[in-house]
């Protein structure tokens, strides 16, 4: 099955993270990230989710928010154009909340290009 078809349906996981990290102040947005991640890893390790879009979209985000607080760098990933969007908005938050620092929005932009990678959109 083509990924195509899972990024065009409609699933709760990026909704619930859009909404989780909406509605909570800036300075509770990076526990809530870290929270998350580890939260989807062992869900992963333990079966209990499979590799959706959704679910390798977020991970992504939360590997570079703990890598830009770390100073380390990630690889350039392609995420889907809305997924980028929300997350340069969380980003911009964050810098402004002095979470992250202000040079986070270049790396933001230096790591996640719009679009999906065409070769991993089927098998």
């Amino acid at each position: 099955m083509c990924l195509d078809n899972e990024i065009n349906m409609k699933t709760r996981l990026f909704e619930t993270f859009v909404e989780m990290i909406d509605h909570i102040p800036a300075e509770g947005i990076l526990k809530a990230i870290d929270l998350q991640h580890e939260m989807l890893e062992a869900d992963l390790r333990y079966k209990r989710a499979t590799e959706t879009v959704e679910v390798l979209s977020i991970l992504c985000f939360c590997q570079f928010i703990k890598a830009v607080r770390d100073d380390e760098r990630v690889f350039p990933v392609m995420l889907p154009p809305g997924h980028v969007e929300f997350y340069r908005n969380v980003v911009t938050r964050l810098i402004e909340a002095d979470k992250l620092p202000i040079d986070g929005r270049d790396q933001f932009d230096g790591t996640f290009l719009p679009g999906f990678v065409e070769a991993l959109a089927c098998n």
